[in-house]
Order: structure tokens, then C-alpha cells, then sequence
């Protein structure tokens, strides 16, 4: 191979990287973490394909709570998941113990659990481990539909320098929120429903 084919090979490649990134650019957003709830200060969001069980997403919730920014969320349930909900609002998917259902907001409203049921197509349970978390858990929140699923949200890397150095967490001094549940005054049932 002469320099003038290797040249033209690594001009294609440059050329071929700098339209995946301007189209990376396009297509995605990055969100500042506004809830402090898990362990960076914000995420590249990335639309690809179907969410899977433990992907971290971003979604817009819905326009009802009037919420001025997108939620961040793993997701927990996808279709054929079977939701249950025992008489303490212990909530359940896949036969996974996700927490409780608060009975009131942090705000004083009155919140209602999800319903018992199936995760119908097209449809995903989001949650997130912190007590007060606004999610699936929730009728006002939902099985979140698949269009109102953003993309993929990745981490970003701290930069202390820029004051970008995520939550207290992160940096390794606990919230007041982060105890076990037994700590915590939640029951946590022995055996699944």
C-alpha cells in the first residue's frame, strides 16, 4: 500500500468519524441531574433502540404534573412484567420488591399506587432507588409509554474544576435518605406475593 492510498484511507475514516459525532450531536441532549437522587451531575442522552430492564432513560413525564424538566429513571419492567401490589403499598415487579408506595407527597399530596396488572407493550415501569422517587410506583406517573422514552442517559464524568463534581453521594457523604430499610421505618415483607 503507498502513502497516497493510506492517506486517502485515514481521510475516509476522519471523514466518516466527524459525520457519526455531528450526527451524535444532532440527535442527542445532555440534562443537568436536578434531583440530586443518584450519582452524577448529568447525562448525555442517546435515542437508541428498545430500553432493556436496567437501562438508565430519560422521559418527559406527563404533561399533567406539569413538570418543567425530563425524569431520569432506570427501567425496572418491560412488557409481560407482572406488577402487584400488596396491602402495605408494597409494590412488586417481576417478583421483585421495588419499595413502598408513599401514601402522601413530600409536598402533602395524596399519591395513589399503581395498579396490579401486566406491563402491556410498549409500556415500561421506570423507578429509581431513592424512598422518594417519583415514578412507576405512582398512577399519576405510570407505565411510561415508549414515545416518551427520550434515549439511553450516560453518565457524565465529573469536572471539579467546573464546580461539576456531582451530589453529596458521589462523593461519598451519604444523604440523610440513605439508609437501610429496615432503619428507614418501612416494612419490607418476607415473602413475595
Amino acid at each position: 500500500m503507498n502513502g497516497w492510498t493510506a492517506n486517502r484511507g485515514n481521510r475516509f475514516l476522519m471523514g466518516a468519524a466527524a459525520l457519526a459525532l455531528a450526527w451524535l450531536a444532532l440527535v442527542s441532549r445532555v440534562y443537568v441531574n436536578a434531583s440530586w437522587s443518584d450519582e452524577a451531575w448529568g447525562y448525555f442522552v442517546v435515542p437508541v433502540g428498545e430500553p432493556a430492564r436496567g437501562d438508565p432513560v430519560v422521559f418527559d413525564p406527563p404533561e399533567a404534573l406539569g413538570a418543567p424538566v425530563p425524569y431520569l429513571k432506570t427501567v425496572r419492567g418491560v412488557p409481560g412484567d407482572i406488577i402487584k401490589v400488596d396491602a402495605g403499598r408494597g409494590v412488586w415487579i417481576g417478583g421483585e420488591y421495588l419499595g413502598r408506595a408513599k401514601s402522601v407527597s413530600l409536598a402533602g399530596r395524596a399519591l395513589e399506587a399503581i395498579a396490579p396488572g401486566v406491563v402491556p407493550e410498549d409500556r415500561y415501569f421506570v423507578h429509581a432507588d431513592h424512598v422518594d422517587s417519583h415514578d412507576s410506583r405512582y398512577a399519576e406517573i405510570g407505565l411510561v409509554p415508549r414515545d416518551r422514552i427520550q434515549g439511553r442517559a450516560l453518565a457524565l464524568p465529573d469536572i471539579p474544576w467546573l464546580g461539576l463534581d456531582g451530589p453529596p453521594l458521589a462523593r461519598g457523604n451519604p444523604p440523610a435518605w440513605d439508609k437501610s430499610p429496615a432503619d428507614s421505618g418501612l416494612a419490607i415483607p418476607e415473602q413475595r406475593p
